[in-house]
């Protein structure tokens, strides 16, 4: 899922018994996801579609991934097309990956290979019509693992948990105690925490463009990318957001990460949700700003 994960069951000492099978319930849910939506994986649904490019095949598509699929034409629409799962060509310009390069050059190139748009569908299938051309879920799919295992949590009779998937995270009910939940929402500059959020039954999920960097020609260059033009935003540091559902809640904090500081405060404050953005200078905004501070 591209980081650490954390599970936590608060349980009375009756339910301790019970506690093993769940954890391997969840441990099993994950991986089939992940062997579902990695692009990291040769045998995976989205390699498998990657794989057929400009080759004329369709995949057909599953209730899940279509509905996956639909969320991100969704979200591609809201955003003017800066949210677009096709713009995974883009690496061969910027590359984030342990020390990073950066060859601009390559984004004319990478470009013609990137367009939600340009997805041929067919029936319950669809087609990637260049060779070259990929879908990444990687801005969804995690978030969608995280409500998946509250939903199996709660069928397995858990009533207080958290599950925690790279910074993402979903609760079920409030701590035994009867006290919410505590989540840190991290600090950009890679130190502690921005402040302190109390969960009950809800998620949270951070979007940021601050944990992988590049310097070019003196620039530094976070690695979300315009899909329209091929070059690195100029948005806020970190979006985190509120909602029932951590799928929605990522969704909305991924779209504001890839607007400029002003634009992403329109959108969030037209979402609806509680939200907390971090901007270049780390100042907070947001109806969440409020909270108290940790010590970090």
């Amino acid at each position: 899922m591209g980081g650490p994960a954390c599970l936590v069951i608060d349980a009375s000492p009756e339910q301790s018994a019970d506690l093993e099978h769940i954890r391997s319930e969840v441990v099993a849910r994950l991986g089939a996801l992940e062997g579902r939506y990695s692009r990291y994986l040769s045998d995976s649904l989205v390699s498998t579609i990657n794989g057929r490019a400009g080759t004329g095949e369709f995949t057909e598509l599953d209730t899940e991934m279509r509905a996956l699929l639909d969320l991100a034409g969704q979200l591609w629409g809201a955003s003017d097309g800066l949210f677009d799962i096709t713009s995974g060509p883009l690496r061969r310009a910027w590359n984030f990956q342990n020390s990073g390069s950066a060859s601009p050059e390559h984004i004319a190139s990478a470009l013609q290979l990137v367009g939600w748009d340009r997805i041929e569908w067919r029936d319950s299938g669809l087609h990637l019509p260049e060779a070259g051309m990929e879908i990444d879920l990687g801005g969804l799919a995690k978030e969608y693992a995280a409500d998946c295992v509250m939903r199996l949590m709660r069928e397995a009779g858990v009533s207080s948990g958290m599950i925690e998937l790279a910074g993402d995270v979903a609760t079920i009910g409030a701590q035994r105690n009867g006290k919410p939940w505590q989540i840190g929402i991290q600090d950009p500059r890679g130190s502690g925490s921005l402040l302190t959020v109390s969960l009950t039954d809800s998620a949270i999920a951070t979007s940021g463009n601050y944990a992988r960097k590049i310097e070019h020609r003196g620039r530094t260059y976070g690695h979300l990318l315009d899909p329209r033009s091929g070059w690195p935003i100029d948005g806020p540091a970190s979006v985190s957001v509120i909602d029932s559902h951590c799928l929605t809640a990522g969704a909305v904090a991924t779209v504001a990460c890839l607007k400029a500081e002003a634009g992403a405060a329109e959108w969030l404050a037209h979402a609806g949700l509680p939200w907390l953005m971090a901007d270049e200078d780390l100042a907070l905004h947001g109806p969440i700003a409020e909270a108290v501070p940790t010590s970090g």
